[in-house]
């Protein structure tokens, strides 16, 4: 998607093409670095155990937001070494993003990596399989299908926006900003506690969905200035 876009838009497809080994490692390494941070009480020990086991999980054991991190420090490295405005390429990046997230979250509610907490609301599913990884059988909050629907609506009408507008930037930083505060919200809705949250009611993905807000907004402000 990011690939159609880049062509779609009028941008070098190539920037991507050939930095995709970095992102790649980049977003790893993060993602699976803050993973294991937001659970140091169960992988304190993972060290102990080599590098083996940083790399190979069994399970699926990455931190979303801090993978985007990993993207955004190769990609903002990449346009200062070759002077390029951010905003020539974050509309592409938003959508493909958003657009990745649909099948992602579906693909993390099939396999119970994202799951809501209890609730007795209208909106609710029930694991039942033995094979589930969620801890709850009674009905949950559908995080990852609420995400997934959002996801969705977001990628549309921002498509359809950029369609409309030939402000560079300004559907990037809105998406930024829209899906920040969306993710903020729900993570109140986890059924996963993380040690950040036992310690400031806040989980990962909440602080990261902060620092994200913040870039949204910036972004907005500077092209609202000129």
């Amino acid at each position: 998607m990011l690939y159609k876009l880049s062509l779609k838009f009028g941008i070098n497809a190539n920037f991507f093409l050939w930095n995709v080994l970095w992102f790649f490692l980049s977003m790893f390494i993060f993602s699976r670095l803050f993973y294991i941070i937001a659970e140091w009480r169960d992988f304190q020990f993972l060290w102990k155990q080599g590098i083996l086991k940083f790399l190979f999980m069994s399970d699926y054991n990455f931190s979303l937001m801090w993978g985007v991190l990993g993207f955004m420090i190769v990609l903002i490295f990449q346009l200062k070494r070759f002077k390029i405005s951010a905003r020539k390429y974050i509309d592409a990046i938003v959508l493909a993003f958003l657009f990745a997230s649909v099948i992602g979250f579906i693909g993390a509610f099939f396999g119970g990596q994202i799951y809501g907490r209890p609730t007795d609301s209208f909106m609710w599913i029930a694991a039942t399989s033995d094979m589930s990884n969620t801890p709850y059988t009674s009905p949950m909050f559908p995080l990852a299908i609420v995400y997934s629907i959002v996801s969705f609506v977001l990628f549309f009408c921002l498509y359809i926006v950029r369609k409309l507008t030939k402000i560079e930037g300004l559907v990037g930083y809105i998406g930024i900003t829209l899906f920040s505060l969306i993710m903020f919200g729900a993570e109140f809705y986890t059924g996963w506690t993380d040690i950040f949250k036992a310690h400031i009611y806040f989980n990962l993905n909440q602080i990261g969905a902060l620092s994200l807000f913040f870039l949204g907004v910036y972004g907005l402000y500077k092209i609202y200035k000129e």
